[in-house]
Order: C-alpha cells, then sequence, then structure tokens
C-alpha cells in the first residue's frame, strides 16, 4: 500500500463539475434531509408540538398518580425541546439553513434524553 496519493492533480476538476445532487458528505446528506423535510412538509413542527405536548402531559400524569417527583425529571430536557422547536419555526421561516439543522439536533438530543429519563424512571419506579 503506497504511502502517497495515486490521484492524479487533474482530478480535482472533475470533482468540482460534479452532479449538483451528489452529496459529499454526512453534514450535507444531514442538512438535505433536514431542510427537505421541514420546507416540504408543514406539518411537521405540528405534530412534534403534540408529540411533545404527550410526553409533558405524559410526565406530569405519572407524577401525580405515582404521587412521586421521578416522573418530573425529563421536564427540563422537555422544556429545551421546546425552546428548540420554537427556534426550529423561527429558522424555517428566515430560509436559514445551518441553524435550522442545529436546532432540530438540539430538539433531538433533548427529547432522546428525556426519553431515556422517562426510562429510568420506570425502572427506579418498578
Amino acid at each position: 500500500m503506497p504511502l502517497t496519493s495515486t490521484k492524479d492533480e487533474n482530478e480535482a476538476p472533475e470533482l468540482a463539475a460534479a452532479s449538483p445532487r451528489e452529496v459529499r458528505g454526512l453534514v450535507e446528506l444531514t442538512e438535505r434531509i433536514v431542510v427537505g423535510a421541514y420546507r416540504g412538509h408543514s406539518w411537521i413542527p405540528r405534530a412534534l408540538t403534540i408529540a411533545l405536548g404527550v410526553l409533558v402531559g405524559t410526565c406530569l400524569v405519572a407524577g401525580v398518580v405515582r404521587l412521586s417527583p421521578l416522573p418530573l425529571i425529563p421536564l427540563p430536557f422537555f422544556a429545551v425541546s421546546a425552546y428548540a422547536l420554537i427556534r426550529i419555526k423561527a429558522a424555517r421561516s428566515a430560509e436559514a439553513n445551518q441553524s435550522l439543522v442545529a436546532w432540530t439536533g438540539l430538539f433531538t438530543g433533548a427529547t432522546l434524553a428525556g426519553f431515556w429519563l422517562i426510562s429510568m424512571a420506570g425502572r427506579w419506579l418498578g
């Protein structure tokens, strides 16, 4: 296996002339998926808001039924998710692709952390 590059220096113009539909990295792929989904389907933020509301409602009902504060532990993460969802709606209308991807990542991470805490609270209470 050679330690030097075997590619020709003349291949760079070929890469520049590649198809605009070609994806060159994970970041560009993620941006295309997120931006395409949000710009193409106007119902996605509404569905995420409803799902987040159901999760918060479930935590509140579980806290009242169990008479324990453990089901309320994920609520700060869901608050961060709600804030990110508000920012997603603003970024969606502002044509800012990178901020849309960043706020979507924060929403996804905070929601998944909340899900994980719900499962841990279920394990602690069970």
